[in-house]
């Protein structure tokens, strides 16, 4: 798609914009002005300076724990169902975080992400710990476009911020449990203890229970279930009014068969059950992880200077036996892949800033951020023949065995000055030192290798192969420019902010062979040009609109490859092109009836890329990955008073997606997935004083699934022959909440 193709140039789009500030038709009586619904009053810190959403100059979305809770978000993959612009993947290796186009395709222990996702405060680089549940959460916050300035490494497309419940003042307890298809079983418990007027205690548990909805053809056990716990106890001091400790701990299991994958003929030509069948794996795969981490934040005040510091730790632990991403295409020519991954991620991160405690014409905020991550892991792939696969018969396909460190150092500041009661700018900037180190070994192919111990090595045993040392260090200051004019009705903003990621290596690269050794990429490289507004065309009318252009003249592509007859994954940075217009529209219809809708405009091109095995297919002027020409999603919602003072609330949700490409770089093969549309509905009844909540709800009412990751590893004699991640089939069930 072309914008021009639909006379979507830059100055009709503005007219437009214009034209739907100007209208009033939408416009009720002063006499009906139901009260801002609550998202609009959260206080968000999506500029690491707190401000309300309407108020902050950057493309934002906010969600409430209580809407998280209604719409069934319950990880970080359901927000592409309520959030424009978000899509959100799968892979092995966990899930795989897009925003306006940006992405990571290397999610590997070598890979940097391209969303920063963040816990109270703390990023989290590793895709398999980011799909851990959400549970007694406050809010989430989307922030869409780069982020560099304040955020550093990893936000080149953005960042999901998640801000758990902090302990209150105010003993409270509440019950949340869910009962669904597919066995579904979640329940979420909350204890809050004020033990003293100074300090306070909350515990939460979750439990996250679900059967598989990919069925195996050979009836083993079906893939894509949960069979997860996680624990969390955390504790607030308040020393005084300005002066606040708050320490959070926790401790998570995750198990289930694992994650499954379909044969891309299948997703696109079946329907309903038939849609998710999948080939059979003899070899028992299971999922057997688990994390810990703690969590400080020091907050206190001196001289008109708020300081805040927070620390983070955490360790990850994987033992999984999992059915490769390429099985099913190996099936076909009769051997069977599987995978084993043995790794542990220590990750310790660092961050203080020094802001105005009471800002006046000058708003600023300064910090240093460090952040270091270890990661030991042994990442296997065994091969096997179809008709008697066992661990006796499984020869190596591929080993890496490897100590990976990243490590960041930054320093920032970023400055609001009013140049006028309606004027501000921003101006702001951040130096960031990156640097990441492999020392291992790399086995590719049957061999024969050696173990650890010297001894032939066999299934389940590490295969010690060629050295594989590595290292590639990057330096960047990132910048970013910005003015917000209000006037009585909103907030007009523009901003020119630049993203970074930092470059990286490969293990092996095709074009140069096995013998050349790891090779260096560069650092990814984004300038973002954005003009919008947030603001009202009536007393009941809300309208946040915003155009953006992406000038991405290195973007990093990753792909699977065959070298020395393994597949593994290899990075090119390539330049390309994004842009697009959101919007997000909210009508207080009346006291009782509320309708959201967004609409989002996308386009996206390679501006120079050769496909191929042999490079010779040019791909210049064709879409990126899961980038839709147009989404739209639209919520109604009602409430009916009850003769018993109750309320029954009813909420239908429908995303529309145009369609999308995933692409095979190899075998130069684009992939289509068709338009769709994803329905949800919510039928919640509460009692008068909102303690006692029953829900019924359905989502994906139309039952069918999208592709969300780009295809494995093609067959040569059927390039149609791969596999891909796909979306959740149609859940239903009931949810009760219980408050104190």
């Amino acid at each position: 798609m072309n914008l021009s193709s639909l006379s979507l140039n830059p100055k009709l789009i503005s007219l437009s914009v214009a034209m739907a500030l100007s209208h009033t038709a939408l416009a009720q009586s002063d006499e009906t002005q139901p009260e801002n619904r609550d998202v609009e009053t959260i206080e968000v810190t999506a500029t690491k300076m707190k401000g309300l959403p309407q108020n902050t100059p950057v493309a934002l979305s906010v969600i409430g724990g209580d809407d998280l809770m209604e719409k069934g978000v319950h990880s970080v993959s359901d927000l592409q169902n309520v959030a424009p612009s978000v899509s959100i993947g799968r892979s092995s290796f966990g899930v795989n975080l897009n925003i306006r186009g940006v992405t990571t395709t290397d999610v590997t222990s070598k890979g940097e992400q391209g969303i920063a996702f963040i816990v109270d405060g703390v990023p989290i680089g590793r895709p398999r710990e980011q799909g851990t549940a959400f549970f007694d959460i406050s809010r989430v916050e989307i922030l869409r476009g780069p982020q560099g300035t304040l955020y550093g490494k990893s936000s080149t497309g953005g960042v999901i911020n998640v801000v758990t419940n902090r302990p209150e003042f105010d003993f409270g307890a509440s019950l949340n449990a869910e009962f669904g298809n597919y066995d579904s079983q979640k329940t979420t418990a909350v204890v809050n203890v004020p033990v003293t007027e100074k300090f306070a205690l909350r515990g939460a548990v979750n439990v996250n229970k679900r059967d598989g909805y990919l069925e195996t053809a050979d009836g083993s056990p079906a893939r894509n279930d949960r069979d997860d716990s996680t624990y969390r106890l955390s504790g607030l001091y308040e020393f005084d009014d300005v002066t606040s400790l708050f320490v959070s701990s926790s401790y998570g299991k995750i198990g289930g068969v694992g994650v499954g994958f379909v044969n891309i003929d299948t997703v696109q030509n079946e329907s309903g059950k038939a849609q998710r069948q999948i080939y059979g794996n003899p070899i028992d795969a299971g999922v057997d992880e688990e994390f810990s981490n703690i969590t400080v934040n020091f907050q206190t005040e001196f001289n008109d200077i708020a300081l805040n510091y927070i620390a983070g730790y955490r360790d990850y632990n994987a033992d999984t036996v999992s059915s490769s991403t390429y099985d099913y295409t190996q099936a076909a020519d009769g051997t069977l892949d599987w995978g084993q991954y043995r790794g542990t991620a220590v990750t310790n991160n660092h961050e203080i800033t020094l802001s105005a405690a009471d800002p006046g014409d000058w708003n600023w905020v300064v910090g240093a951020n460090y952040f270091h991550e270890d990661l030991n892991e042994s990442d296997h792939y065994w091969s096997a023949p179809v008709d008697d696969a066992s661990l006796a018969t499984s020869f190596n396909a591929v080993n890496a065995v490897n100590n990976t460190t990243h490590e960041s150092k930054g320093l920032f500041g970023q400055v609001n000055y009013s140049v006028t009661d309606d004027l501000t700018v921003t101006v702001g900037a951040r130096y960031s030192s990156d640097a990441v180190d492999r020392v291992g070994t790399f086995a590719p192919g049957p061999g024969p290798w050696l173990n650890a111990a010297g001894e032939t090595c066999s299934a389940p045993d590490d295969c010690i192969g060629f050295p594989n040392v590595a290292s590639q260090k990057d330096e960047k200051i990132t910048w970013r420019l910005g003015a917000d004019y209000h006037t009585d009705t909103g907030m007009f903003f523009a901003s020119v902010a630049t993203g970074y990621k930092a470059g990286g290596f490969n293990d092996f690269d095709p074009f140069l062979g096995a013998a050349a050794g790891p090779q260096s990429y560069d650092p990814e490289s984004l300038t973002a040009y954005e003009i919008g507004y947030k603001g009202k065309l009536s007393e009941n009318v809300r309208l946040n609109s915003s155009i953006y252009y992406y000038d991405y003249s290195k973007t990093q592509i990753s792909y699977l490859v065959s070298i020395e007859g393994a597949t593994v994954l290899f990075t090119r940075s390539e330049p390309t092109t994004i842009m697009g217009w959101e919007n997000e529209l909210k009508w207080d219809i009346s006291d009782n009836d509320a309708l959201d809708f967004a609409f989002t405009l996308a386009d996206s091109e390679y501006k120079s890329f050769q496909a191929g095995s042999a490079l010779d297919n040019d791909w210049s002027g064709r879409a990126l990955d899961k980038v839709a020409d147009a989404t739209a999603m639209v919520q109604y919602s009602h409430v009916w008073e009850l003769s018993d003072g109750g309320i029954l609330r009813a909420q239908l949700n429908s995303r529309y997606n145009s369609g999308y490409v995933v692409s095979y770089f190899p075998a130069a093969a684009q992939f289509d997935q068709d338009a769709f549309t994803r329905t949800d509905a919510t039928l919640t009844y509460e009692d008068t004083d909102g303690r006692f909540t029953v829900s019924a709800f359905v989502t994906n009412l139309e039952d069918e699934v999208q592709i969300i990751s780009a295809p494995g590893e093609h067959s040569a004699s059927n390039p149609t022959n791969t596999t891909v991640a796909v979306s959740e089939p149609r859940m239903f069930g009931v949810r009760v909440g219980l408050t104190y």
